[in-house]
């Protein structure tokens, strides 16, 4: 399945492929944590500042899923 979360800050769609929905949520956060701190946003976002447990259950509660790849979405490996 893929699953899908988009930035909290710039918009952008990210998305994963995945069986087991827990680790595509870890991959989505550690993916979109990552480009917020590349392009220096980190700083300004505040959503993905409660922790990586806390964050990545977020992103797990609030992920889209389908059973064909986003279109226009960025891929996480």
């Amino acid at each position: 399945m893929y699953f899908s979360y988009k930035c909290s800050y710039c918009g952008r769609l990210f998305y994963t492929y995945n069986a087991d929905r827990h680790g595509a949520a870890k991959s989505l956060y550690h993916g979109i944590k990552q480009h917020l701190t590349e392009y220096d946003e980190d700083r300004k976002e505040h959503q993905f500042d409660d922790g990586p447990q806390m964050d990545t259950d977020e992103v797990y509660s609030a992920m889209a899923e389908a059973s064909d790849r986003p279109a226009g979405g960025y891929e996480l490996k």
